[in-house]
């Protein structure tokens, strides 16, 4: 599942990109982008950049979640201590 841990986090990245999205993450853990925003939604270091609900406009939230490079090292850490 994490068998491309080996390159480092910044492969691939400008010096201004620091952050990964869901998208990215699921394509570098070669998992389902759902997958991928359970693992991180409830890391402190989470930007959430998307909008909140409004009932009473009955609008959905939207969630954009950004994940720092810093961040990504230290849960890629845990995941793969886990295995």
């Amino acid at each position: 599942m994490f068998g491309i841990l080996k390159k480092s986090v910044f492969n691939g990245m400008s010096e201004q990109q620091l952050f990964f999205t869901v998208k990215q993450l699921a394509e570098r853990w070669q998992v389902d982008p759902e997958k991928a925003t359970r693992l991180i939604q409830n890391d402190p270091a989470v930007l959430d950049l998307g909008t909140k609900a409004n009932k009473r406009e009955r609008r959905r939230a939207y969630r954009q979640l950004r994940l720092p490079a810093h961040a990504l090292a230290r849960i890629e850490r845990q995941l793969t201590a886990k295995q």
